[in-house]
This record gives structure tokens, sequence and C-alpha cells, in this order.
């Protein structure tokens, strides 16, 4: 499809703010933008962006397509494989259908669930973001994760790994099955029993194990790391994206500034908000859990991350049943609420930085670009809620293809 973005604005991901330019689409590549001469429009499916600013398609990167609306503890253990890749085709069209054109997987409960959905959106089979697949998590015995009890048996939503060899061969089995990256739970969590989230529970060797080997065969680490810790064990190994890192000390922020032309974080600012706001616990249970005392560090160490220049992504657990998958752009004004960001900064995090985590050239509105674009109706700029409505969003481009197309008059080039 050939299309031209005519009259509106356009943000390409770098700006200081969106300026008035036309954009073609050819091949599912971004060819021009600025005036597009009349003979390039030839043939080409205009679209009136009057009104509307054009930008980069988002990026959720921390995304668990594979997660069913979770209403009990072992829900996602007790779903059948079959049950999670439909579950996972299905959140791939919401998570389009809501502006994200990329998805960076935080875990499959099963180990090709994203693996084939991933396959079937890029052979153009079913409607989908682009897709990293990712492995389920790797996670230590008793590690987050491992709901194994001695009394019953279960399988578990994790590859349980003890010791450097078990840790190698879980990566070497991830990429004999097609996944592009591996996700590791180095910490525990504090809306468990058990790990807390300042207890680390991956060995220093097995960490290692796990960043040599997928080192050797190209795969990227996502790291589960809230404890300081943990986030210190996953940066020696390699990590590319670090989630959550609620308790780093300052060695651990020293290291991930060290770091931040290679490493970006994942704040998952969306997961407190949610519990505090949306979800169905008491103030009780909420204050057993240590939620708003681990909210206060995480804001604490992202704006200071922030100031230090370390480059965020959104992405915040959605999957649950008080934040299910579809309400993620959420995430791009709870940057500017509780974070410090400007609302160009928190789209910065949503769409370029996002692509360039993802490493496929997205993220950005330039000739040579892939052709993931978002009209937006008004300037997410000035207002960054604009993105978590439907109703907002008036085309959504993916490929270079009109996944959703607005519906306003259009007329022949």
């Amino acid at each position: 499809m050939k299309l031209l973005f005519a009259g509106g604005k356009v943000w390409d991901g770098l700006a200081e703010e969106a300026v008035a330019a036309d954009v073609l689409i050819e091949d599912g590549m971004v060819a021009m933008v600025g005036a597009v001469p009349a003979g390039r429009c030839e043939g080409a499916r205009r679209v009136d962006a009057r009104g509307a600013t054009l930008i980069p398609g988002m990026v959720d990167a921390h995304a668990h397509l594979s997660f069913p609306v979770v209403t009990y503890a072992y829900q996602i253990e007790d779903t059948p494989p079959e049950e999670t890749v439909l579950i996972t085709m299905h959140n791939a069209r919401i998570l389009l259908d809501a502006g994200f054109t990329g998805v960076v997987g935080a875990g499959s409960p099963k180990l090709r669930a994203e693996v084939v959905i991933r396959n079937e959106i890029e052979a153009g089979r079913i409607p989908g973001p682009r897709l990293m697949a990712s492995t389920p998590t790797l996670t230590a015995t008793g590690g987050l994760n491992d709901t194994a009890q001695l009394h019953q048996g279960r399988d578990v939503a994790a590859m349980v790994v003890d010791g450097a060899d078990a840790c190698r061969r879980a990566v070497r089995t991830g990429y004999r099955e097609g996944v592009d990256l591996v996700k590791v739970n180095v910490s525990g969590d504090d809306f468990f029993p058990r790990p807390s989230g300042r207890t680390t529970t991956l060995a220093e060797d097995e960490m290692r194990a796990i960043g040599e080997t997928c080192a050797a065969l190209g795969l990227p680490i996502s790291a589960h790391a809230r404890s300081a810790e943990s986030i210190k064990r996953a940066l020696r190994a390699g990590a590319t994206l670090i989630n959550h890192a609620d308790f780093a000390d300052e060695e651990a922020l020293d290291m991930l500034e060290a770091a931040k032309d290679r490493v970006f974080v994942a704040p998952t600012i969306g997961y407190y908000h949610s519990l505090l706001h949306d979800s169905p616990f008491d103030r009780a249970t909420l204050d057993r859990m240590g939620v708003e005392a681990a909210m206060e560090a995480n804001v604490e160490v992202h704006r200071t991350l922030r100031r230090r220049g370390v480059r965020a992504v959104i992405g915040g657990d959605y999957g649950l049943a008080w934040q299910p998958n579809g309400g993620n752009a959420r995430d791009v004004a709870h940057f500017v609420t509780y974070l410090g960001y400007s609302p160009r900064e928190a789209l910065v995090a949503a769409t370029r930085n996002g692509g360039e985590l993802m490493g496929m050239g997205a993220g950005r509105i330039a000739p040579g670009a892939p052709a993931d674009l978002l009209l937006v109706d008004g300037d997410p700029l000035v207002d960054p809620t604009l993105l978590a409505r439907s109703d907002a969003l008036l085309a959504i481009v993916r490929g270079g293809g009109l996944h959703k197309a607005p519906a306003v008059p259009e007329r022949a080039a």
C-alpha cells in the first residue's frame, strides 16, 4: 500500500515539537517527510491529517501477551497450552488496536506461545505488532514464578534452573525453539508470599552462565531485578533491559549510568498505579504488601535515572484483571505524573527508545524507517493521555498497512 498523510503535523521521535509536514509511505517504509512532490503521490491513498499529529508507533517493552485475565493465584499455570496460544493471539491484536506496533515479551508461560504467534504475525496471517518472543522466566528453585509444591505436581510458568549448567541448557533450549530474548528473574517480588523484591535469588555464577550463553547465541536478556544486588548481577551478565530496579543503591545507580549506552530500564510504574487505584485489594492488604513504600522507592530510583540519562521504556505488567491488556498506553502519562518526565520525554520512552531496544529500526519517522505510525487526534506532546484513548487514535499503520483507517473523508491523490 502506498499512503500519503497530508495536512497534519509530524513528530519524528527526535524533535522538540511536532511540525507541519506530509509523510509518504511506500513498500512498508517511510519514503518522504516534508513537502512531497505531486508526482510521487500518484496512486497513493491520501489521508487527511488536518488537526492531527503523526507519531511513531508505541512499543510496550514489558508485555505479557500470554497472560489470561488473571483472577486467581495459579490461573497462569492452570491455563492449557492451546488456550495460551489463543490468548497470546488475541492480546497481540488488542495491543495493536491500542497503538502498539512493537512488543517485547516479558516471560511467556509456555515456551513457544509467543514464538508461534510472532511467526504468524510476520507471515501476515494474523494481525499484531512486531514481537520479540520471550522464553518463560528463568528462575531458581524457590524464586519468583516457581510455584511448585512438594505435595502436588504442577507445571510452573517458568524454567526452573539451578546451577550454571542448567542455566546454559535453558538458554540453549529457548534458542532452539526460536525465542528472540531470554527473560530472567534475578530477584523476588514483594507481591508474592516469597521471595521478596529485596531478595536476590539467582547466584552470580548462574547469571554469568546465562550471560555468556546469551552472548554466544545473540540473545538479549530482559531481567526482573528489584533488589540492588540483582541489578548488579544482571548488568555484569550483560543484560540489555532491567525491569523495575526499585531498590537500587548508589552502586547500582552508578553501574546503570555507566552502561547507559547499551542498557534500558523499564520502571513498570503502571503496575504500582493500578495496585493502588484499580485493584480489589483493601488498604490493609496493600499495606501488608508494602505497595506504597515500594512505589516510593521505584519513583525515586527512576527520577534519578532520568537525570542521569539512562534510557527508559514503557511497559507496566499489564495482563491482570484490574489492569488488562489494552490500557498499556496509560504508562505514557504515568511517566509524566510520577517520574518527572516531560510529555516529550515520555513519548521518546514509548516510541524511539522502544524501537532502539527492539533493534528493528522502528520508533522514528524518517526516510528508510519502517512505517509503524499513529495518527493522533490532537497533539500528544501537549496531552499524553490522548494515547490511551482509542477514539483519539485515528489511524494505526503497521509495516505500511492501515490496520486502522481514519473515519475521515479520503480522496485519491
